[in-house]
């Protein structure tokens, strides 16, 4: 279970008690499809930081539908996401669940599960606290952790999918069903775990230097050439892994290639969550595409605000919430609550509603740094490592990683 980071509003001096909330419900979907002995059924709740609880079931022969349970850890607003599980992919998949705020239980009563789509990043694993990305292709594997990218063979298993490197010290990814053991750079991680893939679609993929613009909807494509050209439509086919990500070919001399890394715009620097490749007829193009708050969304712990490190032990966090617009966390002292508006021309954040407790005079002095900083930011950053960096004009000033 991940915390929850609270809001507290300047007005405020001590928060109310918060009262966990038992979340309960069951999913099922209207197919007739028997589920199979090893499937698993994942329950995610989340709120702004991310997930907050979750449960994870063995099926064990049992069929749809199917009870779950899940705890709240207050009274908030939250989502809640259920997927089965099967042979490491996620067959059953629902829509966000909103979870209203109020005390006392909560029945969702049924939850509908619908194959996900054919364009799916279902690649992403928690091991512990350590979030992997495993991507198969032809004849290996790629396993990506805090930024970097290892390729893998294949190993001889008479059990699961196993791939390793030649390094010393080695890596290795050994996948059993809807869980896996990491050996990374000979460190043995505790079990990975499949997390609920993020839908993809609908997404706009955009190039420059030449113009081009792609979107992809389940009912199908638009691609636009160039500003002044007729657009070319048809349907999406099923997309299928290859060493660069999830490659499409969708007709009419088109092939499209997805990959879930940071892709910056060439004109306006922005950092987007998705690269595009798209090869037509012998020109390949470049571009980026899905949404610049996708890479925020969550809490980080600032590490460094200009040449100073930000010691470990204290509190310095920000967290955003894509769907409110909202931002938060605490600032060394005190808990802060505020906007931030992410445009095509960059990042920024509106005066923040900070509460007044007293702190040493060390953490009152970086406190009031950091809001200095924050009230200056205009653009930011997410590096191949992972770490987001908050921009005034070209001068990174504040560095964070994700908790």
């Amino acid at each position: 279970m991940r915390r929850l980071t609270c809001l507290i509003l300047a007005t405020v001096l001590a928060a109310a008690p918060a009262f966990a909330r038992d979340v309960t419900g069951e999913v099922g979907y209207r197919e007739r499809i028997a589920l199979p002995e090893d499937a698993q059924l994942v329950v995610e709740l989340r709120g702004p930081a991310g997930v907050v609880a979750e449960a994870r079931i063995q099926t064990k022969g049992a069929q749809v539908p199917l009870p779950f349970a899940v705890v709240a850890p207050d009274n908030g607003d939250y989502s809640l996401r259920g997927a089965i599980f099967v042979a490491g992919r996620a067959d059953w998949v629902s829509a966000p669940v909103a979870v209203a705020a109020g005390e006392g239980p909560v029945d969702l009563g049924l939850v509908a599960l619908t194959r996900p789509s054919t364009v799916a990043f279902n690649d992403r694993m928690i091991c512990g606290d350590v979030p992997i990305q495993i991507d198969f292709l032809d004849g290996g594997a790629r396993l990506t952790a805090g930024g970097e990218a290892i390729r893998l063979e294949p190993l001889m298993s008479a059990d699961g999918a196993r791939y390793g490197d030649n390094a010393t010290p080695p890596t290795e990814f050994w996948g059993k069903g809807n869980a896996a053991r990491v050996t990374l750079k000979g460190t043995e991680l505790p079990e990975c775990e499949m997390m609920i893939p993020d839908p993809i679609l609908p997404i706009t993929l955009r190039g420059n230097e030449p113009f081009w613009r792609l979107d992809l909807a389940e009912s199908g494509y638009t691609f636009q050439p160039s500003p002044d050209a007729a657009p070319l439509t048809g349907k999406l086919p099923e997309a299928y892994p290859s060493a660069d990500g999830l490659r499409m070919d969708l007709g009419a001399g088109l092939v499209l290639t997805l990959s879930r890394t940071v892709c910056r715009d060439t004109m306006s620097g922005m950092p987007f969550p998705v690269a595009a490749t798209l090869e037509r007829d012998g020109q390949t193009l470049r571009g980026c595409g899905g949404k610049p708050d996708d890479l925020l969304a969550g809490t980080w712990r600032v590490t460094q605000m200009g040449a100073r490190a930000v010691p470990s032990e204290v509190e310095l966090t920000i967290g955003f919430d894509p769907s409110t617009g909202r931002v938060f966390g605490k600032s060394a002292c005190n808990r802060y609550n505020g906007a931030y508006t992410l445009t095509g021309e960059g990042l920024s954040f509106g005066p923040a509603a900070v509460t007044m407790m007293a702190c040493p005079e060390e953490l009152m002095s970086l406190e009031q740094s950091f809001h200095k900083e924050l009230a200056g930011i205009s653009g930011f950053n997410v590096t191949d490592a992972g770490v987001l960096e908050l921009r005034q004009g070209d001068d990174a000033v504040i560095l964070a990683e994700r908790r």
